[in-house]
């Protein structure tokens, strides 16, 4: 489930998938959902954040994706994947990420899609793809390089090893990290406070031209697509799958 909130201009969507909130074809739908009507509504900020203790989101439920999903399945669930990121990348507010636990694969592409991140000390972030052997989109992979530089990004694409919190926020990859939940809290509703003394629209009109700097964006998503699809679809991601739903060692072809 997810949660819903606008309180005084300020939005708030909270997940509550699961104990690892990861996310299948239904949450999806439901995420999308809501950020459609949310942007719909007069507001000042948006955060994403989690209800789940320890946990931003652990990625996807790669249950949804294992074996041989039927085409239009795998089509519709992808549509949905780069819809929500586009969506919160594009949105006509300033996004937060209270990134309050480990936010692996899809948890750490809807943190980089936000404008701010803030986190909590001794939890993970990362894109371990290439370890269950699909690729990382190249809009995933541009948010990182505009958020990292593009050693840090090629480097930690290529290896797939998870950032701790401490060493995310020495490279930019967090604006502040904090001891505690309710430290993360407080800091990031006294962050929201301050933020929103700017001129909303200024704002707003500022992050839009920040986006015009992808001015290829829509052709980077429809090839994101079509090749994540074949990534998907081919012999070591079923198998990275597979190994990773049984929790075991992948075994992966030349």
């Amino acid at each position: 489930m997810i949660h819903y909130e606008n309180k005084d201009g300020i939005q708030r969507i909270s997940l509550a998938l699961n104990e690892n909130n990861s996310f299948d074809l239904e949450s999806f739908k439901e995420f999308d959902s809501i950020l459609v009507n949310a942007k719909k509504e007069k507001a000042k900020i948006l955060v994403i954040e989690s209800s789940i203790q320890k946990v931003f989101s652990q990625g996807l439920d790669l249950k949804a994706i294992a074996g041989n999903p039927k085409e239009s399945d795998l089509n519709e669930f992808l549509k949905y994947f780069f819809s929500i990121l586009e969506k919160i990348y594009l949105y006509p507010k300033i996004v937060i990420s209270q990134v309050s636990g480990h936010a692996m694969g899809y948890g750490a592409m809807i943190a980089l899609a936000s404008d701010f991140r803030f986190g909590l000390e001794g939890m993970r972030i990362g894109l371990p793809e290439v370890k269950i052997g699909i690729r990382v989109p190249a809009f995933v992979a541009m948010l990182l390089i505009d958020a990292i530089g593009k050693k840090e990004a090629s480097d930690h694409l290529l290896n797939g090893n998870a950032f701790k919190t401490s060493d995310a926020l020495k490279i930019g990859l967090f604006h502040e990290n904090y001891s505690d939940e309710e430290t993360l809290r407080n800091s990031v509703n006294k962050f929201i406070n301050r933020i929103t003394k700017n001129s909303i629209s200024a704002m707003v009109d500022t992050k839009l031209s920040l986006r015009k700097l992808s001015t290829n964006l829509e052709e980077i998503i429809e090839f994101d697509l079509n090749a994540t699809k074949s990534s998907i679809q081919s012999v070591d991601a079923k198998e990275g799958i597979d190994s990773a739903i049984k929790g075991r060692r992948p075994e992966f072809t030349f």
